[in-house]
């Protein structure tokens, strides 16, 4: 799973590259540099909303790949503490030193750790998601003052 997210990671730095370089393009005929002779400023304008638009979607797609990354380290830790913890629990606590209490204590200490992490994961999505939303309406806006879109009610 770590080495598929590896690999779609770097496709996505592949795709971005490209993007980045139609956008520069499409900003430098918008600019009349160097110019698809012909083409109406208005579709010139369309291509570079959607260039954004699909710049964004990588980027949020890259961003869940980094999510998806960091679960799977803290899935491996939580499953290993796990482990952990069972075969210490399975000693008879008369059998037990204070050393090992200690160790046991930081073991499910630090296993709350990691699911505080994994919650914190969850929660930074959700406010991605939410900050997501707050962008496309933006960029939608812009695309309507443009007349690039046509308001769908």
């Amino acid at each position: 799973m770590a080495q598929e997210i590896q690999r779609q990671l770097q496709e996505a730095e592949v795709k971005q590259r490209e993007l980045e370089a139609r956008g520069v393009e499409v900003e430098k005929s918008l600019r009349n540099e160097k110019g698809e002779e012909g083409v109406p400023e208005q579709d010139l304008m369309a291509q570079w909303f959607s260039l954004v638009n699909e710049k964004n979607a990588l980027v949020r797609f890259e961003s869940e790949l980094m999510a998806q990354a960091w679960e799977l380290e803290l899935e491996d830790r939580h499953s290993h503490l796990e482990q952990e913890i069972r075969t210490r629990l399975a000693v008879d606590e008369s059998k037990k030193s204070d050393e090992d209490k200690k160790v046991e204590a930081l073991l499910l200490e630090e296993m709350l750790e990691v699911v505080e992490q994994r919650d914190a994961i969850v929660a930074w999505l959700e406010e991605e998601r939410l900050k997501e939303r707050s962008e496309d309406q933006d960029i939608e806006s812009m695309m309507l003052q443009k007349g690039l879109l046509t308001a769908v009610h």
